[in-house]
Parts: C-alpha cells; structure tokens; sequence
C-alpha cells in the first residue's frame, strides 16, 4: 500500500551510475535512484516492515528514480534497518527538512518521529517552515507550540502559508492576542489615558498602601513629580505598533526606558503593567483548541 502523496516510480534507463558505499548490499532486490544519480541497493522486505511508501513485494518494479537527493537517502534508507538509527541531534536545519518531508512522504515510520522530535527543537530558528510542516503533515501540538511565535509574522503572510483547513482556526487564534493587546497592553486605567495630577506626589517612592497601583485600577492615587508620562509615553509607542509586540516585551518596557534613572514608584507600575499583560497572554488558549 502506498501513500496518496507517493511519486510513481519510473524504471531506470541502463545507464553506469555512482553506488552509495552505505546501500550496496549484493542480495538487494530493489534498486532506488536518488535525484543526484547515486543508486541505493537495498531491501524489499525491509522497506515493507517499516514502510508504507514504498512499493510491497507484488509490486514488479525493481529499480525506482526518487526526487529525493543522496543525502536526504543516505538518511532515510538507515531507518530501514535493525540497527542503531541516527540521532540527528547535529543534522542542520537544511538536512533535517528535506529529511523529515521524505519520511512522511514515504511513510518510513522509525523516522517520522525522531524528525518531529528534532524539528520541534528547531521551532524558535524555523517557525515558519516548521508551522509549514506541522500542517501538512497533521502535527497540531507542534503547530500550538509554534503559533505564538508567528505573531511576529504579517498575518497575511501566515495565511498564505497554512492550509485551508487551518485559516479559520487561526483567525479565531489571533483574534484572541489581538483582543489581549486592545483591552489589556493599551487599556491602562479602565481605557483612559494616564492623567498626570502634580497635587500628589509619590516621585522616588514605593507605594505607601495597597490602593497605589494604577495599572488597570481606577483609585485616584497617581504620581507626581516623576517620570511616570513620559514612561507611559515611550511603551504606548511600542505597544501601538502592533500585537507582534506582546511577543517581545523585554523591548516594550526597556527599550528607550533607563531603569537607573527611574523612581521606584515608576518602575513598580511598569512591572504591574507588563505582568498584567503576561498574566492574560498566558490565558490564551493554545492554538489546537481551536482545531
């Protein structure tokens, strides 16, 4: 049985080609021929106990031209065996793709989960291509591990890269960051903007009572004398440029910000402000609850 997405294989023409060293058993029954010309001399049985991609024993075919190059074979063809399969803990990112589509592709199963395992470790260098690769092979965990990080992604360029199937789930996902960034990041005090009333002064102190705190409360106990508008000023500008922003709010409150300069009654409201808005971002559901 073989997979939907197989390519059908095409007979060799008799032509003197390369043989890998690794795949040139002499009692090889089937012949594959890598997209660089290398041949790879293996075993039939072996690609039906671990495979569904391959042609079975009533398949007559015995010499096949595969799209795949020698690399990605010499790979691939290693978890056929009973043998100690590779780790690829040090396969770089271009080996490890093209590695990873073949194995789905041919459904070699020893592979399909070490690939996984691996490109899941490549998620923060990769989250594109490996979101690519979590929706056209069925991984909606690894598409939830990867979706906050493509919030720094244009939306109408993740759109155009996942599958139908998955736009909608997405739209209702992002509509979720974006409703964090409008009524929690902007939304300071009850949606007003911060009013600056120099009649009481809490410059360079730490707040007297509970009642201080101004970040999403509406007590009347404000700052004075201190750089408090000018700090709301500076994160508003980063926060105003979208919501890729609530995915780098290590920048948003320090970036134009020096901490050394500021009063403590400041910097204690710049951390209520960014830890209300890491306490909703962690409410989010994860992407495969919308699935």
């Amino acid at each position: 049985m073989t997979s939907p997405d197989s390519p059908p294989l095409q007979h060799l023409p008799g032509l003197s080609l390369e043989v890998s060293a690794r795949f040139d058993f002499a009692d090889a029954d089937v012949t594959f021929q890598s997209s660089d010309s290398i041949l790879f001399r293996v075993h039939r049985k072996n690609l039906e106990v671990c495979t569904e991609g391959f042609p079975p024993s009533g398949f007559a075919v015995t010499e096949g031209e595969l799209s795949e190059t020698s690399v990605t074979l010499e790979l691939l063809f290693q978890f056929i065996y009973p043998q100690r399969h590779p780790g690829l803990d040090a396969t770089p990112f271009d080996v490890l793709e093209p590695l990873a589509e073949a194995a789905e592709k041919y459904q070699v199963f020893p592979a399909m989960n070490i690939c996984h395992i691996r490109l899941r470790d490549m998620v923060h260098e990769h989250p594109v291509e490996v979101a690519i690769y979590a929706a056209k092979h069925d991984y909606p965990f690894l598409i939830s591990e990867v979706a906050p990080m493509m919030i720094s992604i244009p939306p109408i360029d993740v759109i155009q890269i996942l599958p139908q199937s998955l736009v909608l789930p997405w739209t209702r996902y992002i509509q979720e960051w974006v409703r964090v960034h409008q009524n929690v990041a902007l939304k300071l005090f009850s949606g007003q903007t911060p009013q600056y009333n120099k009649s009481i002064s809490h410059a360079g102190g730490m707040p007297q009572s509970r009642q201080y705190p101004r970040v999403g409360g509406n007590n009347g106990n404000i700052h004075s004398q201190c750089c408090w508008p000018s700090c709301v000023t500076i994160v508003l500008q980063h926060l105003g440029a979208g919501i890729h922003t609530l995915r780098s709010l290590d920048q948003v409150f320090h970036m134009g910000i020096n901490h050394e300069d500021v009063e403590n009654c400041c910097d204690w409201e710049l951390l209520e402000w960014r830890r209300k808005i890491e306490e909703a971002i962690a409410q989010i559901p994860k992407f495969s609850a919308f699935l």
